[in-house]
């Protein structure tokens, strides 16, 4: 490592990573930020590492670069106060080199140490985007009233902003430059009970022509179920107990409870109980006999099993991972409750028109948790999502929705869906194959990927989390097997399987670009050429950021 590195002082702010060391107990913690786009660097140039130490420490910091001792710099020249601080790693280093840099404190003998991998290389950029936001209550607005309409524009732009409706250029206002804030625009006339219209707001391209986001906003009373079901309380949780007489992995559990409303109209499909398919939950307790505790209320981790797979996963080859989760904080009351949800596939459980009903199913089990908290004993507000591939991209979706819907006659509906933070390996960030073509695969392959969805450019048909990123987005790490591409995928990489489209670390690249547009891009963590144990990676991950207990 050439020169020396340079360290400064920032003020304190919330950040976490994946941490790939034995944490000690310490009464503070080492959090590095993500560098550049997604920890890829531009080759043979300086970058800078921001990192933050949560709590006064008296320690030196400590350097390394692939496990050796880079520098030390004295604490009577950083100081012992809780602070953001940064490291430039003056030279770079070659395109395609990647290198493991860790940050450390003392605590006793121990060392209290960050880390991530950064590459030096380059990466696909997306072009321009206008990414409208959901409008009202899953954009329906009251009939007769004026009504706001908020948006991002991707990147920078001296572009003006054209607002169409119906297809008629209605408005155009001049912007100037920017750096991709979210905007709005009011209606002023509101709409007639009943009647809809098809919003398009565009922005001129780099590339030519404009870059558009859509949505088809209707005046009426928001959709809900026509009956309250009946309340769940802790005497119908009773009749689900299970004991298990091995205690391996645990004495008992709470089997098949059903957290879907089988009267509310978003749940269309049912089985021959007259209760839709799938999605019932298995709920653990960190007990000696699995029972639901007293005392203070747990953290709840929702984990949603990857394709193929089902709840029981976490009985069977998961096992290993739901200990590791009941084990966060010493078990019983303050630590940590386990939920093992079914839920259907978000892109291929479909109706008769082709709608995907089921891409819901997991906010919705939020809002079930978060309604029941008393029953389940858990803190609502510290609600977390674990999984991977299909699990995680249905996590992605529900970790930056909110569904609360007022209106709603079932008061669960009536909640939030917001969530405190998910640890998810390769999910897709958008279920969207009009947005997937344009972006990251070559033209001539378009007609042939995922042809027979009904998809265009609304891009909210099957889901599109990207548009319901806010600032109240959560905290968020992301981790991918594969490095990111720095092309768009041609049909020989496809059908060769070269590239695996459906869990492309650029997922989580757009993730990361909508955090930091809208200035919360320290809650999140996006990896590539992940190879860690999701199991130890996911709980060191809810360790560190829950609420209770700490």
């Amino acid at each position: 490592m050439k020169g020396s590195l340079r360290v400064m002082r920032y003020a304190i702010c919330l950040v976490w990573v994946w941490l790939p060391l034995t944490l000690v107990a310490a009464p503070f913690q080492v959090r590095i930020l993500a560098v550049d786009h997604g920890n890829v660097v531009t080759p043979n140039q300086p970058f800078v590492v921001e990192y933050d130490v949560t709590a006064e420490s008296n320690s030196d910091h400590y350097y390394y670069v692939d496990n050796s001792l880079k520098l030390t710099r004295s604490n009577s020249a950083m100081g012992s106060e809780a602070g953001r601080f940064s490291v430039t790693y003056p030279g770079g280093f070659s395109a395609g080199v990647s290198k493991d840099i860790r940050i450390c404190l003392k605590e006793g003998n121990e060392l209290v140490c960050d880390a991530i991998r950064v590459r030096a290389g380059q990466v696909l950029e997306l072009k321009q985007a206008v990414e409208i936001h959901t409008v009202g209550i899953k954009d329906h607005v009251p009939p007769g009233q004026p009504f706001d309409i908020f948006y991002d524009v991707l990147k920078p732009t001296s572009s003006s902003h054209y607002y169409y409706v119906d297809g008629n250029l209605l408005a155009t206002r001049s912007k100037g430059d920017h750096d991709g804030d979210e905007f709005s625009v009011t209606y002023p006339w509101g709409l007639e009970n009943g009647d809809s219209i098809d919003v398009e707001i565009c922005v001129n391209a780099d590339e030519g022509g404009q870059a558009c986001g859509a949505r088809t906003i209707v005046a009426s009373t928001p959709p809900a179920g026509a009956d309250v079901p009946p309340p769940f309380n802790s005497d119908v949780m009773d009749l689900h107990f299970h004991a298990s007489g091995s205690c391996n992995p645990v004495c008992g559990y709470y089997s098949n409870i059903y957290y879907g409303d089988s009267t509310v109209s978003w749940l269309p499909l049912v089985g021959p109980d007259s209760e839709p398919n799938g999605l019932r939950i298995d709920v653990y307790y960190p007990t000696s006999d699995g029972r639901v505790h007293a005392g203070e209320p747990n953290t709840l981790i929702l984990y949603a099993h990857s394709a193929n797979n089902n709840k029981e996963t976490l009985l069977g080859p998961k096992k290993g991972t739901l200990e590791s989760y009941l084990e966060i904080g010493g078990g019983g009351a303050g630590g940590v409750t386990v939920a093992a949800l079914d839920f259907r596939h978000p892109a291929k459980d479909l109706d008769e028109q082709g709608y995907p009903v089921s891409r819901d199913d997991m906010s919705h089990a939020i809002q079930f948790f978060r309604y029941h908290a008393a029953v389940f004993n858990i803190n609502p507000d510290d609600i977390f999502i674990t999984g991977s591939s299909l699990g995680a991209g249905a996590g992605i979706h529900a970790a930056v929705k909110e569904l609360a819907n007022p209106g709603d006659p079932s008061p669960v509906r009536q909640v939030s869906s917001r969530i405190r933070g998910a640890f998810l390996a390769t999910g897709q960030s958008s279920f969207s194959p009009h947005w997937f073509r344009e972006n990251f695969l070559e033209e001539e392959i378009w007609p042939y990927y995922q042809p027979d969805f009904h998809d265009d450019e609304d891009r909210s048909i099957y889901g599109h989390a990207v548009a319901d990123v806010d600032e109240n987005a959560p905290l968020l790490e992301l981790a991918y097997e594969q490095n990111y591409v720095d092309h768009k995928v041609t049909a020989s990489e496809k059908t060769n399987k070269e590239v695996d489209t459906t869990h492309l670390p650029n997922y989580g690249l757009t993730m990361l670009d909508q955090y930091r547009l809208h200035g919360i891009g320290d809650r999140i963590m996006v990896r590539e050429s992940y190879g860690g144990s999701f199991g130890t990676d996911s709980t060191r991950f809810v360790e560190r950021n829950r609420i209770s207990g700490n």
